[in-house]
C-alpha cells in the first residue's frame, strides 16, 4: 500500500476536528479498512519501523488497508475529540493511558495468545486489579535518571552513591564547580520540566499520602513540600542558563558535549543525544525516593489498543497479534530506546543495556508508574508542566505552586469522578 495513503490520512484527523467530516471506523462498512492514530512523529525511526510491519500485515491479507495517522502536537485533544463525539479511531497509541483514560473505549486483550509471552514489567502501569490489560505495549519504558559518565567522572562524582535528594545536591555542586551544568531542561518545551517533577514526586510521598490523592484529597502543604528541591535547584543554578530559551534538541546537545550531568527525561533522550555525538557516554541511575528505597518508572511509551466498537475490530486484533510477532516486536522495541515486554524478544538499547542490568536485572530495583497517571485526574498535564516551569524560572514559589495544582485538582476531580 502506498505510504502516502497512510500519512496523508494526518489530514483526516483535522477535518474531524473541525467537525467538517468523519474518518476511519465510522464510515468504515467492509471491516478491513483500519484508521490506526500511532502518535508517532513524521519520519521518526518508530513510524517508520511501524510501516514497514504494516505494510507485511497487509501483504499477508490481501484487500485489508491501513491508514497510519502520524502523530502532531495536538494528538491528545485530537484523540478525546474523537472519543467525545464517539468516532474513535479503530486503533490508537494510547501514550501512557490504556488502563486509567481509555479502558472504557478499548477491547480488552488478556484473553489474546500473545498476552501469556508478556512479562511483569509494566503490570503497575497497565493492568487493572482484576489482570485486565487494553494496548500491546511496544516497548518497557523504564526510566531513570539520565546521565553523562564523562562528565560525572570529571566532577569525581559516582552516580551509583546517589540514594537520596540531599546526595544529588551535593553531586550538583561538584559539578557545577568543575564547570558543568548539572541538570538541564527546556522552557520553550516545558513538558520537559514537567518531566522533573512527574518522575521524583512518587518518591515524595508515602502510600498513604497517595491514597489520598487517588480518593480526592490534594494537601497543597505536601504537594509544595514534593517540589521545594526543584525550586532550591534553580536559586543553586544547578539548571542551564539558557532555560527560558532552550529547546529540547538544546538540552539533547549540551549532554551530548559533554556540559551537562543528568536529564529527568525518558530514555528516548539518549537517541537525541547520541544523534548528536554518538560517542557520548550515557546510563540511568533510579530516582531518590524521601519515603523508601530509590526506585526507576515504569510505563507505556508507545502501546496500541483496539476500539471496542470499531466495525473493523475483528481485523485490527488481527494486526495487533501480527504486531506481536516476535520478529515484529523486535522491529518496533529496537526504535524506542527501551526493552521489549516480551522475554523471547532481544533487547536492543544499546550503552543502556550496562543500567538496565545493573538496576532492572540484577538489582531489580522497584517501579512505579508515572506520578500524574495513576495519582492525578485527567488533564492536569498542563498545570503540572506549568507550575514546574514557574518555580524554576522564579514566576512562582512552592506553596505558589501548590495553590494552582489544588485549584486545577479539586475541578479536574470532580468533572472525571
Amino acid at each position: 500500500m502506498n505510504n502516502v495513503k497512510k500519512i496523508a490520512a494526518a489530514a483526516c484527523g483535522l477535518v474531524m476536528v473541525a467537525g467538517l467530516g468523519a474518518c476511519g471506523s465510522s464510515t468504515s462498512s467492509s471491516g478491513n479498512e483500519i484508521e490506526f492514530m500511532t502518535g508517532m512523529a513524521t519520519g521518526s525511526k518508530q513510524l517508520k519501523a511501524m510501516t514497514s510491519v504494516v505494510e507485511a500485515f497487509e501483504k499477508e491479507n490481501p484487500g485489508v488497508k491501513v491508514t497510519l495517522v502520524p502523530g502532531t502536537n495536538s494528538y491528545e485533544s485530537d484523540l478525546k475529540v474523537r472519543l467525545a463525539a464517539k468516532n474513535a479511531p479503530d486503533m490508537w497509541n494510547t501514550h501512557g493511558w490504556s488502563r486509567d483514560r481509555y479502558a472504557n473505549f478499548l477491547e480488552p486483550l488478556q484473553d489474546r495468545d500473545w498476552a501469556k509471552r508478556m512479562n511483569d514489567t509494566l503490570d503497575s502501569a497497565i493492568r487493572k486489579d482484576d489482570k485486565s490489560f487494553y494496548a500491546l505495549p511496544l516497548d518497557a519504558a523504564i526510566t531513570g535518571i539520565v546521565y553523562n559518565k564523562t562528565v560525572l567522572d570529571k566532577a569525581g562524582v559516582d552516580p551509583t552513591t546517589i540514594t537520596t535528594w540531599d546526595d544529588f545536591a551535593a553531586a550538583c555542586d561538584k559539578v557545577t564547580a568543575a564547570g558543568a551544568t548539572c541538570l538541564a531542561a527546556s522552557g520553550k518545551e516545558n513538558w520537559t520540566s514537567g518531566d522533573i517533577v512527574d518522575y521524583m514526586a512518587s518518591g515524595m510521598y508515602s502510600e498513604q499520602e497517595l491514597q489520598k490523592l487517588k480518593d480526592g484529597t490534594f494537601d497543597t502543604d505536601k504537594y509544595a513540600e514534593a517540589v521545594t528541591p526543584v525550586y532550591e535547584w534553580a536559586r543553586k543554578k544547578y539548571f542551564n542558563v539558557d532555560y527560558t530559551s532552550a529547546t529540547a534538541d538544546d538540552v539533547a546537545k549540551l549532554i551530548a558535549t559533554d556540559d551537562c550531568a543528568f536529564g529527568f527525561q525518558p530514555n528516548s533522550l539518549v537517541q537525541s543525544v547520541e544523534n548528536y555525538n554518538p560517542d557520548a557516554k550515557l546510563g540511568f541511575m533510579p530516582y531518590p525516593s524521601e519515603t523508601g528505597d530509590p526506585y526507576l518508572i515504569s510505563a507505556e511509551d508507545y502501546a496500541i489498543g483496539v476500539s471496542k466498537t470499531s466495525k473493523s475490530k475483528e481485523t485490527a486484533l488481527k494486526l495487533l497479534d501480527f504486531m506481536a510477532q516476535p520478529e515484529n516486536m523486535k522491529k518496533l522495541s529496537d526504535t524506542t530506546s527501551n526493552a521489549p515486554v516480551f522475554d523471547d524478544v532481544e533487547m536492543n538499547i544499546g550503552q543502556l543495556a550496562d543500567s538496565y542490568k545493573t538496576w532492572v536485572t540484577d538489582k531489580k530495583t522497584t517501579t512505579v508508574p508515572v506520578f500524574d497517571r495513576v495519582y492525578l485526574p485527567n488533564g492536569m498535564w498542563s498545570t503540572l508542566t506549568t507550575t514546574t516551569d514557574g518555580l524554576i524560572t522564579g514566576q512562582s514559589d512552592p506553596k505558589g505552586a501548590a495553590s494552582q495544582m489544588k485549584t486545577a485538582f479539586d475541578s479536574l476531580y470532580g468533572q472525571n469522578s
